[in-house]
């Protein structure tokens, strides 16, 4: 066989098909559940590909169980941003169960750092065999990511790794480029004045997140159009009267503020502010894509989100720990999220 030949596997025909592992199976064990739509594309491809079933892969469903843990805040909390990496986690369950994939979930409240001990003591002590978490807080993981390398538990990372610790994948958005999107937008919707940065302390988000897309969008406006600069405000009170209280007074002395940046998921809090505000329009840019955004992008107050499919964050950690511990291949070390832009005009198509 030619050194750049190789065997052809249910991977590469799900890629070249563009549809899950599981559809693939499905379709050349001829079981149920896939329309006659994708059953005829993926044998078209399966045709061109030349592909041969491996009968080491066919019997991965006889082996033994495979136990994952996820360990994340409670989804109930705050914008609801941890549901949709939950909902990845099932739904890459459900296309795996097949291979005897089963997930135990940590959950904790954000803010409570005995409870997160708690959750990470549970962890150390189950018999999972992979992990899927986030770095944001890292302080409080020493201790277990010290006992997965003990116990050779791979882990992967969602939504960021900025510490940049060491794992088997992380799967995040680029932060700094993300700053520099916003600071684009920005652009184009006024040519002076200055934005103002949001930094809510009550939230996951590090001062190393914040600042990296803080950075970003500085970069860009310096290199772009000096003639709009930033400054920042910290909101250390998030109740309702709080914060309002603070941000009227800011935007009360500082009328130059043309548009303002929430670099994290709760601009729906923001966005009911200028709901009821009076004034002159003031632009309003946050991340991802929650139902509480919707009224305030059919609006007008929320301008754009950008993007970081939390929830396909989720389904690729879960596929990348199977791809490891099961078909025992080499995974990518990092996997970039696409950046995308929600606005009035499409968010009923993401």
């Amino acid at each position: 066989m030619d050194k750049e030949e190789r065997i052809v596997g249910i991977k590469d025909v799900a890629k070249a098909a563009n549809v899950a592992l599981a559809t693939v199976d499905r379709v050349i064990h001829n079981r149920a559940g896939v329309s006659q739509k994708t059953k005829d594309k993926v044998l078209k491809v399966i045709e061109k590909m030349g592909y041969q079933p491996n009968v080491m892969a066919s019997n991965l469903s006889k082996r033994k169980k495979i136990v994952l843990g996820v360990l994340l805040p409670n989804i109930s909390e705050g914008s609801g941003y941890w549901e949709f990496p939950m909902k990845g986690v099932i739904k890459a369950q459900k296309e795996l169960a097949q291979y005897r994939i089963k997930i135990k979930t940590f959950t904790f409240k954000q803010n409570n750092n005995e409870e997160i001990r708690k959750r990470i003591l549970e962890v150390i002590n189950s018999d999972i065999q992979g992990l899927v978490l986030t770095s944001k807080f890292a302080d409080e993981i020493e201790i277990l990511l010290e006992d997965c390398k003990q116990k050779k538990r791979p882990y992967v990372f969602i939504d960021s790794n900025v510490r940049k610790i060491d794992s088997l994948c992380s799967i995040q958005q680029p932060l700094f480029e993300s700053g520099e999107l916003a600071a684009q937008l920005f652009s184009y919707c006024f040519n002076i004045g200055e934005i103002l940065i949001l930094h809510l302390k009550e939230t996951m988000d590090t001062e190393d997140i914040i600042g990296l897309k803080e950075k970003g969008m500085n970069a860009y406006l310096s290199d772009k159009n000096d003639n709009i600069v930033t400054k920042s405000l910290v909101l250390t009170n998030f109740t309702e009267n709080g914060f309002e209280t603070a941000l009227s007074q800011t935007l009360e002395n500082n009328p130059q503020i043309k548009g303002v940046f929430v670099p994290n998921s709760k601009v729906a809090y923001i966005a009911k502010y200028f709901d009821n505000r009076e004034g002159d329009k003031i632009y309003l840019i946050g991340y991802d894509f929650f139902n509480d955004d919707i009224q305030y992008l059919e609006k007008d107050i929320i301008d754009f989100l950008i993007c970081q499919r939390p929830e396909e964050q989720g389904y690729q950690a879960v596929v990348k720990l199977f791809e490891h511990l099961v078909l025992k291949k080499d995974v990518e070390k990092e996997i970039i999220m696409p950046l995308d832009i929600i606005t009035k005009k499409n968010y009923k198509y993401y």
